[in-house]
């Protein structure tokens, strides 16, 4: 095999959810040896997740494989003014076409049914088993689309808003992991058993993992999580922190467990729990505490009464906007 078709083999696993440990250890090792192999797998990334949308895949096949190389070889062949990209970059034209091909096939002969579960902004959170075994707690406001054999298939989701997840790990027919996939507005999510939250503010998003490992891709970047990393994307970038994972918890199971926790961290805590935009008083006055031991709250507004004899600070909320002013002068 040659080595360009098993580079093409390789990502394509990766994407499916299919790679092996040691497979997936070979793609990150690969995708790091220059930025040109990162511009390639976010080309071939794009085109299969255009399948995925729309009810079909790219396969890892050597098949496949064959095809583009054959067409792009005849296509060298016969047309010798014809503007000639490097290898890669054609290869990644050729999947996109290829994904044309296939979708067209696949709705015409392999229809999939998708199942949408939402929970309305007037309702509680609510607690959703997958096939898989899979757990997630949505929070109001927020909903998860996935196809119904996406047990058989890649197991791949679009959230919109904000979940918590404790991930089933799951073994394909060869006795490897099969990775789990989330899509969200910005940033592609992939785990292979894992507990993690994700929550969505505006633009905003944040992925906060509790345990096991977390990989966070955006559009041009790629960061991996361990327990009580967090990545936030903001301002079209994607930023890798530590933080009190336990905290971000909190939305779901009503215990907010500080530990030396800033202003700064509260105002992050408050804007993707809530979704609102915080806005703090003088903010000097805050630089020196920092909070530390356990609340419950199981509302909002029980939340931020807690939280104004811990600041000594008074929190008024108007509409979507949550001001915090201290008390002293």
């Amino acid at each position: 095999m040659k080595q360009d078709e098993a580079t093409y083999i390789l990502i394509l696993k990766y994407i499916e959810g299919k790679a092996s440990e040691e497979e997936t250890a070979e793609f990150l090792q690969w995708i790091d040896q220059s930025p040109e192999n990162k511009i390639l797998y976010f080309k071939i990334k794009d085109a299969a997740e255009v399948l995925s949308k729309n009810e079909s895949q790219v396969s890892a096949d050597p098949q496949v494989w064959a095809s583009i190389t054959e067409k792009y070889n005849r296509e060298e062949k016969t047309d010798k003014k014809a503007i000639k990209f490097p290898k890669p970059w054609r290869y990644a034209a050729a999947i996109i076409l290829l994904a044309g091909a296939a979708l067209l096939y696949s709705r015409q002969y392999n229809p999939t049914t998708w199942i949408t579960i939402q929970v309305a902004k007037n309702e509680t959170m609510k607690k959703v088993l997958l096939p898989d075994h899979t757990q997630i707690w949505l929070k109001p406001g927020s909903s998860i689309h996935y196809p119904s054999n996406f047990e058989q298939v890649s197991r791949i989701i679009d959230l919109k808003g904000d979940g918590f997840f404790e991930v089933a790990k799951q073994l394909d027919s060869h006795g490897n992991r099969k990775a789990f996939t989330i899509k969200t507005a910005a940033l592609s999510i992939s785990v292979l058993g894992t507990s993690f939250n994700v929550q969505q503010h505006g633009e905003e998003e944040g992925v906060v993992v509790n345990t096991g490992v977390v990989r966070v891709e955006s559009k041009n970047q790629v960061t991996t999580l361990h327990p009580g990393n967090r990545a936030l994307f903001k301002n079209k970038q994607l930023i890798a922190s530590t933080v009190n994972a336990s905290l971000y918890k909190g939305w779901m199971t009503g215990n907010y467990e500080f530990n030396d926790t800033s202003i700064e961290e509260i105002r992050e805590l408050l804007e993707l729990t809530y979704n609102v935009t915080v806005k703090i008083d003088q903010p000097e006055q805050f630089k020196n505490i920092r909070l530390s031991g356990r609340v419950v709250a199981k509302t909002e507004q029980e939340f931020l009464e807690l939280l104004k004899p811990m600041l000594s600070a008074s929190i008024i909320k108007q509409q979507n906007t949550i001001t915090i002013k201290p008390n002293r002068l």
